[in-house]
């Protein structure tokens, strides 16, 4: 089944232009064209409480639950398109929803972020209404597209400790990366692979953008260039911790712009400050 979804969404996207798709024809109720921004679109991410008055960028990333409709109706007035950001791969015990979550689907503290836990993505069957009731609020609110965050969680059981508490295996990554993929399209939404780079390879014909963590600290890069080859945007997220600013504008933006990708340099908690390459 999984690799007959996988093929069908191919399809889908051979189809259609290199800017647009639309999403499954079984499915008529009020779907929109999605949203694919084409490489070196402008972005600005803010996840903090304190939001700009202005955004430099076309494209913003902002909380899916604490952004409100009237606030993404301001911005798309300003012809701006919002991607809303969510944990599709962590716990979060101050989220609106969390008492919801049955126990089974809440494994190991996941590491620098102590207040969240792994989720069980193996256990898709229980997890999948929690993640639709997500989107179609996502869709509610009027956002264009959804970053997907904490798709890696296989990443902590490489080695063998079972750090999720699930050990997750990319076999079982694959089968929600594919879940979290068909949901996004069938409501008209957009959806960015965050990080993975193994996931590259299958999954870049099937995410509509990218967006990637210190990409060129961490030297993973060159993979994504399989995104701006089909007319997609990777967004690459510099840190002030790991990148300077005289780095980013001497090493980042240059390597950036031989990738074709958008870079920014931002502190790690993601407020208002917000560094772009030159022009």
């Amino acid at each position: 089944m999984k690799s007959v979804l996988t093929f069908f969404i191919a399809l889908m996207f051979l189809g259609c232009g290199s800017s647009t798709s639309t999403p499954d024809d079984t499915d008529t109720s009020d779907l929109r064209s999605i949203f694919i921004p084409k490489p070196t679109t402008s972005f600005s991410i803010v996840l903090d409480e304190h939001l700009p008055q202005t955004y430099s960028g076309t494209v913003i990333d902002l909380d899916a639950f604490e952004t409100s409709k009237e606030q993404i109706s301001a911005l798309h007035a300003e012809r701006k398109k919002v991607f809303a950001y969510i944990s599709v791969g962590s716990w979060e015990p101050y989220r609106p929803d969390s008492d919801d979550f049955e126990k089974e689907l809440i494994g190991k503290v996941y590491p620098g972020w102590e207040d969240e836990k792994f989720f069980n993505i193996k256990a898709l069957d229980k997890l999948a209404p929690h993640i639709q009731k997500r989107f179609d609020m996502i869709l509610e609110k009027g956002f264009d597209g959804i970053e997907a965050d904490n798709i890696d969680s296989y990443t902590a059981d490489l080695d063998g400790a079972n750090g999720t508490g699930f050990d997750i295996a990319i076999d079982d990554t694959r089968r929600y990366v594919t879940f979290l993929i068909d949901e996004a399209h069938k409501r008209g939404l957009s959806i960015g692979q965050k990080n993975a780079p193994e996931l590259v390879e299958k999954y870049g014909v099937l995410f509509d953008w990218a967006l990637l963590e210190d990409p060129f600290y961490e030297k993973y890069a060159d993979i994504f260039k399989a995104y701006t080859n089909k007319e997609k945007a990777v967004f690459a997220l510099s840190y002030f911790d790991n990148t300077s600013e005289k780095q980013f504008r001497e090493q980042v933006c240059p390597a950036a712009k031989r990738l074709n990708f958008t870079a920014i340099l931002k502190d790690r908690d993601l407020t208002q400050t917000e560094i772009t390459c030159p022009k």
